[in-house]
């Protein structure tokens, strides 16, 4: 009987197949990619999808480096979700913004499914790009409190998205809630919990359109681990080096990343 669920789950497996194909050095690219995005958040706190998406779709499609971060995402956001309690109340402040986020990250993953792949690629490399340019360039604004709420749904409506297509919310996101006021422990605990919960609707949305199985699940955790190593590298390297001469450095080498999957996937020609 395991047998035979293993047979069926693989059979379904988005990234089996495709990781059933790779050499020791494709393995061990992927497993770099991962450690890399892990180490560039544990010194910066750049989100880990923002640095291993573009290395991974040098071997995997975007819909599999989708689905291999999003149990990173959720396992490294969990603790942060749950510290000091207060989770209703936390999930009330944001509440226009969840909602947002799980409308929007549901129809990008059915965008996802839907164009063909060197669009995804494409289209990825793009958000990538708005991203890594909102981040270097910082923009600081303030919501008021009348206009937080709608502006909190368009928000989380567009980072959902764009996290269903190319697993990169987080800049908008951040832009959001810094701009409402969420600063410290806040912050953090507000955007790990709209992480995890859109996240947990990506993998939903995943197994029902039959895109990820139980197998593919397993892999994606177990891909949290050289992520989770980065990180734990990365920690003693944030006093050692200036934080913003390395974000910059980091941001400009994410921009020449995503502008090399714009000119992969063929939507612009030179």
């Amino acid at each position: 009987m395991p047998h035979l669920f293993l047979s069926h789950s693989l059979s379904h497996s988005l990234l089996w197949p495709a990781f059933r194909g790779l050499s020791i050095h494709g393995w061990l690219l992927v497993a770099c990619a991962l450690f890399l995005g892990g180490l560039v958040k544990g010194v910066v706190s750049i989100g880990v999808p923002l640095v291993a998406v573009p290395l991974l779709t040098g071997l995997l499609s975007v819909k599999q480096a989708v689905l291999l971060l999003s149990m990173p995402i959720i396992l490294g956001n969990i603790p942060q979700a749950l510290e000091g309690g207060k989770f209703c109340a936390t999930l009330k402040s944001i509440g226009y913004l969840v909602v947002g986020a799980v409308i929007g990250i549901a129809l990008g993953v059915k965008v996802l499914f839907a164009i063909p792949a060197h669009l995804a690629v494409g289209l990825a490399g793009i958000i990538l790009l708005a991203a890594a340019l909102t981040l270097l360039a910082a923009p600081k604004f303030s919501l008021p409190k009348k206009t937080a709420a709608p502006v909190g749904l368009l928000a989380g409506l567009v980072s959902g998205f764009m996290e269903g297509v190319s697993a990169i919310p987080g800049p908008l996101l951040a832009t959001y809630l810094i701009a409402t006021g969420a600063t410290g422990k806040r912050f953090t605990k507000e955007i790990a919990l709209v992480l995890v919960i859109s996240v947990a609707v990506l993998i939903f949305v995943f197994g029902q359109s039959r895109h990820a199985s139980g197998a593919d699940l397993l892999m994606s955790a177990i891909a949290a681990i050289p992520v989770v190593g980065g990180i734990l590298a990365g920690r003693p390297l944030r006093d050692a080096l200036p934080p913003k001469l390395f974000r910059a450095v980091v941001l400009v080498f994410i921009i020449a990343a995503a502008a090399q999957m714009v000119m992969r996937s063929g939507l612009i020609h030179i």
